[in-house]
């Protein structure tokens, strides 16, 4: 049985999955386990065999434990759950937008995103989301944030200072270079280091905050915005900011090039 049909075995059955979650902190004495799952004594008896058979879970001196096989399937069902849950809370949002933007690695952690709010323009209120970015980017001493558009309020607020870094779209600086339309104004940020690279989406991270937008999937940019508040949420922006950072081209050299 392949690890897709193991993870869908499990996942098909609570008591198998309660009991998977069960022995994922470490071995459990079979008195614990039918008091730590939620079910009759044969119910739990029975999966308890069935995986065991399947090379999930291992017996030995009357106490449970996960096998390898078993602690990777219960690491993947974890996973899963937990991208149910970021789903649950604004499924509308993961409908309408355009997650491939993201690099692999990073969408595989998306879960890590937890407890998060989602920002929305509305018609009576269509700058409640760039006010919200506004005002948390101005009220911190530095940020990290990737600018993919040009936006004045954003450059107003964003922190001068050799803490701060920012990323901007190489479409920005290109259509500022090609035309009048565009202000971007670089030599403003005298401390501030600032790169350049393609990118499709806005992110900005702070030391209690970080923010994303993804675009929607037509192709829209949109004004809806995720924000969360967890260490979870911050570590993932921060690694994300990173990554592109290391990649990205100082403004300078850019500039030589053009």
């Amino acid at each position: 049985m392949g690890v897709e049909s193991l993870i869908q075995y499990v996942r098909t059955s609570s008591v198998r999955t309660d009991i998977i979650g069960a022995l994922c902190p470490g071995a459990k004495a079979t008195n614990e386990l039918l008091s730590a799952v939620t079910a009759s004594e044969s119910a739990i008896y029975d999966a308890l065999s069935n995986l065991e058979g399947r090379g999930l879970v291992t017996s030995m001196d009357d106490r449970w434990r996960l096998t390898g096989t078993g602690r990777l399937v219960a690491d993947t069902i974890h996973r899963q759950q937990r991208l149910e849950e970021l789903f649950a809370v604004d499924s509308q949002y993961w409908e309408s937008h355009d997650t491939s933007v993201l690099p692999q690695p990073f969408r595989c952690r998306l879960p890590e995103v937890d407890d998060y709010t989602v920002i929305r323009g509305t018609q009576t209120d269509i700058n409640r989301p760039v006010r919200e970015v506004v005002s948390r980017v101005e009220s911190v001493p530095h940020c990290d944030v990737v600018s993919p558009v040009y936006h004045p309020e954003y450059e107003s607020a964003m922190p001068d200072n050799d803490e701060s870094r920012l990323v901007v779209s190489c479409a920005v600086i290109d259509e500022m270079l090609e035309t009048e339309s565009v202000s971007l104004d670089i030599n403003r940020f005298e401390e501030t280091t600032v790169r350049v690279t393609p990118v499709p989406y806005a992110l900005a991270v702070a030391d209690n905050w970080m923010i994303i937008t993804l675009p929607e999937l037509d192709g829209a940019w949109p004004s809806a915005k995720i924000i969360s508040e967890t260490d979870g949420a911050i570590s993932w922006a921060r690694d994300l900011f990173t990554h592109l950072w290391e990649d990205a081209t100082p403004v300078e050299m850019y500039l030589d090039g053009h």
